[in-house]
């Protein structure tokens, strides 16, 4: 039996206007209803939420900023919560700025962008974002000042490239500072504490509620999924999913214009 739904946003819960139907949002508060716990397990950080409070009022757990922050909706407040070291950021940054990648950094409360990077995120293949970014986001003049002045707050880097070019150009210039880096949307890459999956964060949240990982379900669609795909007792990929996350996968549902959630539920729930 399952007792623990793992839900990406992103390709999985949302469709590809960024919403999440009313008949996913119906099954998700039912399963919530029968006592099985439901998380988000996303790259957003609580800032990025902010559009979706009203469909998230049941939700209770989010595995937050690739598992970088574990969270307790309900309490409103974090269960677990492990920081990027600041002098390693602003290595990061100063990659970015080389290449004239988009750096967007995700702290407990806050989302941080540059103000000439957000004239148009298209650019950097983000353009679909805009509306939410313009809505959610702290945009500062410079990113590296941001964090001289906020520092121990980081919990989270992703820099959005022109081109996947850049993004391994960024990748070779970081690499041997040990994060853990993942791609991605079409060119980004997520810098994240050493040890900080997706995973990770499951497997805190399934300590934290007494649930063996044995018994969770994981969706997703994306790469930086494979992780927490491959730890769950059952994964699951969205139709919508490329084909590294089918391969690792155990069962291939509809995608996410198309209730894919709702049949995972129906299916093993």
């Amino acid at each position: 039996m399952y007792r623990l739904l793992a839900l990406d946003m992103d390709g999985t819960l949302l469709n590809s206007r960024k919403e999440i139907s009313r008949a996913t949002m119906e099954a998700l508060n039912k399963l919530v209803g029968r006592g099985i716990a439901v998380s988000l397990c996303t790259g957003r950080g609580v800032a990025e939420l902010k559009d979706y409070e009203k469909e998230f009022e049941e939700i209770p757990y989010g595995i937050l900023n690739s598992g970088g922050c574990v969270y307790d909706f309900r309490a409103k407040k974090p269960l677990y919560r492990k920081l990027l070291d600041d002098d390693v950021v602003l290595e990061c940054l100063k990659a970015a700025a080389k290449v004239n990648a988009m750096p967007y950094l995700l702290t407990t409360d806050a989302s941080v962008a540059q103000t000439e990077d957000m004239r148009d995120v298209s650019v950097f293949h983000m353009g679909i974002y805009q509306s939410m970014y313009d809505r959610v986001a702290t945009v500062v003049p410079d990113a590296e000042e941001y964090l001289r002045t906020h520092p121990g707050d980081s919990l989270k880097l992703c820099i959005y490239h022109r081109s996947e070019e850049t993004r391994e150009i960024t990748r070779a210039a970081i690499s041997h500072l040990g994060m853990q880096l993942a791609d991605a949307e079409t060119t980004s890459l997520e810098v994240s504490p050493t040890g900080i999956t997706k995973a990770r964060g499951l497997e805190i949240l399934c300590e934290y509620l007494n649930i063996p990982i044995e018994e969770t379900v994981a969706v997703g669609d994306a790469d930086n999924d494979l992780d927490v795909l491959k730890a769950a007792g059952l994964a699951v990929a969205m139709g919508n999913a490329n084909a590294h996350v089918k391969e690792v996968c155990d069962v291939v549902v509809s995608d996410n214009d198309h209730d894919g959630i709702v049949e995972v539920i129906d299916r093993f729930f």
